[in-house]
């Protein structure tokens, strides 16, 4: 794909994918310009690059979905957004009796409200470990592709087995990883 790991992912379409290397490559039809053809039909091309390709957490940024509309659940959606997906979903299925409705909106509530305090917590570990300016850096460092997520890969088991037992955000999995990656190591 064409630069496509410098835009949103979740904004881009295949088409206009398809349009920017077909510009390029034609090249106003001189004999230099290779060909472009489209494989696979129309409709997924108005389907979002991070439906095939994923989202590159740098442009991500670990952030929630625009405001408090999620995506249908038709579409892909980032793991971390995933409970919330599903408590949204509740919500906006569950019949218009007031029980219900108030129950599912608290459960989007409750999920919301977890995974802010586990990320305040996360970027409070960082400023102090770091400072204020390097803390918020260091936690949302995404190492180049083709090195591992860690160097220290019994760790990252015990992390994994701690995380399962808690519904923590993948966003302080991450932070953490970067954490142990400077150095600071927190015996298990």
């Amino acid at each position: 794909m064409e630069d496509s790991d410098i835009h949103n992912l979740r904004k881009e379409t295949l088409h206009q994918q398809y349009e920017l290397v077909k510009r390029r490559t034609i090249n106003d039809n001189s004999a230099y310009g290779s060909h472009v053809m489209q494989f696979a039909g129309i409709g997924i091309s108005m389907d979002n690059l991070f439906t095939c390709l994923g989202t590159n957490p740098a442009n991500d940024n670990f952030k929630f979905v625009n405001g408090n509309s999620l995506l249908p659940p038709t579409k892909a959606v980032n793991q971390r957004n995933a409970d919330l997906a599903h408590f949204w979903d509740k919500y906006r299925k569950a019949p218009d009796v007031l029980v219900r409705k108030v129950e599912a909106q608290k459960q989007v509530m409750e999920a919301m409200s977890h995974r802010m305090h586990v990320d305040k917590g996360i970027q409070l570990i960082g400023k102090l470990l770091f400072g204020v300016e390097r803390g918020p850096e260091v936690l949302n460092t995404v190492r180049p592709a083709g090195q591992p997520l860690v160097d220290d890969w019994k760790c990252l088991k015990k992390m994994v087995i701690s995380l399962i037992l808690s519904p923590s955000s993948s966003f302080s999995f991450f932070s953490s990883c970067n954490l142990r990656r400077c150095s600071v190591h927190r015996h298990m």
